[in-house]
Formats: C-alpha cells, sequence, structure tokens
C-alpha cells in the first residue's frame, strides 16, 4: 500500500530513467478535502454529491485479457429468474440485504438501459487475501462461506482473490519466495495463504480467479538488501523476471487457478514494510522478459498503482509492445477517470476503507470504485483485506507507516464476525454482475447521477446503485419494454436483477 505522508510530486520519466516513478503530492488520509488526491484509507471522504448515484450492469463473455475462460455471449437465453430488489441501509442493521417489492408511486428518478451497445468485459469482484487475513479465515469456514459461496444470501459471493507474493503492512513477519537461481520456493506464509485458497475457498467457488501481486523480491535483489523498502537493483531485472515466472508456475502446479500477475504493487512506493520501487524501464523490460514466458491462461497486468501514475502506464506499455494484457489501477490518488487507458482492459486491484461513515463509504465507493471506473473501461475491483480482527491487524508492528486505521470486508475477534461497508458493496455488486459481464450504456432522468451496464451470460440484467440523497427515492429502471419502480431509503445501496 501506498502511504499518503510518503507521496512526493511527480514528473515524466523517459524509459531508460534509473530512478524510481515518483510520487504525487497528497494529504494524510485524515483531512482529505477532495476525490483527486484519496490516499488508502480515506477512500470514501468526498465532498457532498447531489442527487442518485447509480451503476447499472449487464453481462456477457470474459475478456481474453483478463485471462479468464470464455462464456457465451450476447445472445445467450435469459435465464428463468424472479426479478429482485435488494437494499443496504447504510443505519439500519435490520435492513441489510433486504429484499423489496415494487411501488406504485411515481419515480423520481429513471434509468434506461440499453442492451444494443456492449462494450468491456466484466472480470470479477473480490479482495486480497493478506497474511492478516489468512490468520482469521484459515479454519473458519463460516467466515469463508460469507465471503465466497455464491448461494449463501446473506453472503458477499466474491469471484475474485488478490494473492500478495510477499510480506505486506499487513504481516506480523516479513518473508518472500526463496530464490536459488532456477525455481522460487514458496515460504511457509505463502503455503498457508496457497492452503486457504485451495482447501477452504476453491470447494465454495470453483470458478475462482486469481490475480497475483509481486510485493518484494528477495533482499539480494533489492539496492537495500533488505524486505524492507529500496528498489529493484538494475543488475537483478533479469533474475527478478524469472523469478516472478517460477512463482506463477508454481502457483498453478499446486491448484491455485491463477490468471493474471502483476510485477509488483505500487512500484513508485518505498516504506519501512516489504516494498519495492520499480524503474519504467525495468518494468517494460520486465514486462517483455516475462510475458512469453507465463502460463497461457495468466494475463500480465502494467501497473498495480494509483491512478495518478497513468503517465508511467502509458511510458511502460508504449516501450514494451504487445507485452502487457491489461493495466491495474489503485484508488489512492488522482481520480478513476485516468484509468481509460493504456490497455483495453483495466481493473481496479487494489482500495481499502477505514474509518469513514457507512453512508459516506457507500457514496464515494460506489461512485468511484463502481460507475466513474466502468464508464472508463474498468473490469473488475479488488478491494484491500478480505478480513483484519478488532484492532484492524494483525498488522507489521515494526513498521511505522503501514496503516493502522484500515477496515477488512469483515471483521472477525474471536468467534464474533462482523460485516463492514465494503462488504456491503461488494456484495451488491456481485448480485448485479457476474464474471463475462458486458459493460452497457445506460441513461438517466435526471442530472448528478453515475450510471454503466452489463448483461449477464445467464441473460439476465442487473443494476447497482445508492441513493446519495437525504431523502427516500422512487427508482425506475428500464430495460427493454419493461420499467419497475423500487422505493430507496436515504443512503442506501440497492441492486435490481431482471431477466
Amino acid at each position: 500500500m501506498r502511504r499518503p505522508d510518503r507521496f512526493r510530486s511527480g514528473r515524466a520519466l523517459p524509459i531508460t530513467s534509473h530512478v524510481p516513478l515518483p510520487l504525487s503530492a497528497s494529504s494524510r488520509r485524515s483531512s482529505l478535502p477532495s476525490v483527486p488526491s484519496v490516499p488508502r484509507g480515506s477512500v470514501r471522504r468526498i465532498a457532498a454529491v447531489a442527487g442518485l448515484l447509480v451503476t447499472s450492469l449487464l453481462a456477457v463473455g470474459v475478456d481474453p485479457s483478463g485471462a479468464a475462460p470464455a462464456v457465451a455471449g450476447a445472445g445467450v437465453a435469459a435465464a428463468t429468474v424472479t426479478p429482485s430488489f435488494v437494499v443496504t441501509s447504510p443505519t439500519a442493521s435490520t435492513r441489510r440485504l433486504t429484499s423489496v417489492g415494487t411501488t406504485t408511486k411515481s419515480a423520481t428518478v429513471t434509468f434506461t438501459v440499453d442492451t444494443t451497445r456492449p462494450q468491456q468485459t466484466w472480470w470479477g469482484t473480490g479482495a486480497a487475501l493478506t497474511d492478516a487475513s489468512v490468520s482469521l479465515l484459515a479454519g473458519n469456514a463460516d467466515a469463508q462461506r460469507l465471503l465466497f459461496d455464491p448461494t449463501r444470501a446473506d453472503g458477499a459471493r466474491l469471484d475474485a482473490l488478490r494473492l500478495p507474493l510477499s510480506s505486506t503492512d499487513f504481516s506480523p513477519t516479513s518473508w518472500t519466495w526463496s530464490w536459488d537461481g532456477t525455481a522460487a520456493s514458496p515460504a511457509p506464509e505463502a503455503l498457508r495463504a496457497i492452503s486457504t485458497i485451495t482447501q477452504g475457498i476453491l470447494p465454495l467457488r470453483p470458478d475462482l480467479r486469481v490475480v497475483a501481486a509481486g510485493w518484494s523480491a528477495p533482499a539480494a535483489m533489492k539496492t537495500s538488501g533488505s524486505l524492507r523498502g529500496g528498489g529493484l537493483r538494475s543488475d537483478s531485472t533479469a533474475a527478478y523476471g524469472a523469478f516472478l515466472v517460477s512463482q506463477a508456475q508454481e502457483l498453478q502446479r499446486r491448484g491455485v487457478p491463477l490468471r493474471a500477475l502483476t510485477l509488483g504493487n505500487e512500484p513508485a512506493h518505498s516504506s519501512d514494510y516489504a516494498t519495492m520501487t520499480m524503474e519504467v524501464g525495468q518494468m517494460a523490460a520486465l514486462g517483455q522478459q516475462v510475458r512469453p514466458q507465463l502460463p497461457s491462461d495468466v494475463a500480465l497486468w502494467a501497473g498495480d498503482h494509483n491512478w495518478e501514475h497513468r503517465w508511467a502506464y502509458d511510458q511502460i506499455v508504449a516501450a514494451a509492445p504487445g507485452s502487457f494484457d491489461g493495466s491495474a489501477y489503485h484508488c489512492y490518488g488522482g481520480t478513476p477517470s485516468q484509468m481509460n487507458g493504456p490497455t483495453p482492459f483495466r481493473i481496479i486491484t487494489e482500495c481499502t476503507g477505514t474509518t469513514d461513515t457507512w453512508a459516506s463509504s457507500f457514496a464515494w465507493q460506489l461512485r468511484n470504485l463502481v460507475a466513474v471506473p466502468v464508464a472508463n473501461g474498468s473490469s473488475g475491483l479488488l478491494m484491500w483485506n478480505l478480513a483484519l480482527d478488532a484492532a484492524n491487524g494483525p498488522i507489521d508492528t515494526a513498521s511505522r507507516y503501514g496503516c493502522r486505521s484500515c477496515r477488512g470486508l469483515l471483521t472477525i475477534d474471536g468467534t464474533r464476525v462482523s460485516a463492514g461497508p465494503e462488504f456491503y458493496l461488494l456484495a451488491h455488486l456481485t448480485r448485479a454482475a457476474q464474471p463475462g459481464a458486458r459493460v452497457l450504456p445506460v441513461s438517466s432522468s435526471a442530472s448528478g447521477t453515475a450510471v454503466a451496464a452489463f448483461r449477464n451470460p445467464d441473460g439476465t440484467t442487473g443494476v447497482v446503485g445508492v441513493n446519495h440523497t437525504t431523502s427516500t427515492q422512487v427508482v425506475a429502471v428500464k430495460v427493454g419494454s419493461t420499467t419497475r419502480r423500487y422505493s430507496v431509503g436515504a443512503g442506501e445501496l440497492f441492486t435490481y436483477r431482471t431477466p
């Protein structure tokens, strides 16, 4: 993750530069004034946004750049599905993923889905399996079901997962895979994560897709000589590329459904926990080396840093044509409109919640992690920690700069498991959009709204949104010749699903 107090002003670098990617200026997360500079942990804090924010989703097929199995196309016959409308209140705990019926009241806003112009494909929805999450989820079958079981009525129904390939700021100890010059071998911590996936999550979600993220190379490959901070040595670039390829091969050999890989998490960021900077030229060279050696069903995504680093993505992809299948973005700096390139496939691979209210979290996240990104080509959303404890850990206690206010999708305190706002954001999204979704346009009768659309592989249409106003709104959704109206309370998330 990238800490706000480590940001610096950035400028474009030539691809031959031998300095790390620069960081941009940012305020501390406790005093974030607006969307453009959003440090990790303050991703929901915004100035008031008037009106109803809505994202609609329709789906078909899987984008090949996401390296996912192909599914039926736009002409697939609709399944027999009863129209449903589900809401989650930011304040009433008894109104979470609650089904509501139609209303005869007049609509205050109408959304019309255009099913004739399919666009990008939805890759998936999920979060990261950090060491903290492994320690809380391993052996906790109920929590695993709550996150991944696609049939659970009160579940998130996640279908994707991000796997760090070394320790992070949510690791009690520092570690990475070992390297003997030929093959990478997983550390005990990596084996525990692999076991959690293959023995716990996969039986619940056989169609799970995993993106692995390089985090820190072995210390000998780094300028710091340590897993903590530093950059990739120029004379270790080729060795690190071979290391990544070996990791990908070993993950698949052990049964992990690996579908994508990034070269390194936040390559412009160095801190006092496991982090590693890389130069633009290094990443271009790595792309050219790694892409041809990856398994054929594993995509290589560029970046894995903030929207504001789009300029660096452009340079990397231009310097290594054909090497990157997609671009991965984080939400902690810049704006989601910056993810409108440079590759056809784009995805958000990290964002976290912290201490903001449920209502402000719902409003900011629905707009900035779903609606605007989808309008700019995003094909998926992966949040940060799947689960944390009541103290927002376990964390790397030796680090001064690791996040101490990040919020997991679940908080697990002994036998007590509670779901946070990010859990419900993703739960509403998965109920609207299956993997293989095709984004379609949707128009609104009111200004200040945010919309997008998909058709699911089974032919159903989904709509997910939030009422950001302070009063109940009557939402009308029109798909084809059918229009249905529902009442949505102030601040509530909602999902509509219909044949």
